[in-house]
């Protein structure tokens, strides 16, 4: 079963093909790109596609989200925020 994402949500992915997305073909990128450009709206809908599994793992894992949203979003899903990677200093 295709989950295209709802059509006001195109604003947020601006640099692919909107109308290739769907809920299930990369959710990573749906998950990182909503919780960083996201409001309540994208928020609820989040919660309604993914489990809280799918979600806490990206924000443990990911390196696209800022520490901003890392911050915010390890106070919402009750996660320790010193184990998001975002959060981390980076050394080059």
């Amino acid at each position: 079963m295709q989950h295209g994402l709802p059509v006001d949500f195109k604003k947020y992915f601006w640099d692919v093909r909107f109308n290739t997305l769907t809920a299930y073909s990369h959710p990573t990128f749906i998950i990182e790109r909503l919780l960083e450009f996201g409001d309540v709206k994208e928020l609820d809908w989040l919660n309604s596609m993914y489990t809280k599994d799918q979600i806490t793992n990206v924000l443990l894992t990911s390196r696209r989200l800022s520490p901003k949203t890392g911050n915010f979003f390890a106070h919402y899903y009750n996660v320790p925020k010193e184990s998001l990677v975002c959060m981390k200093k980076l050394y080059i």
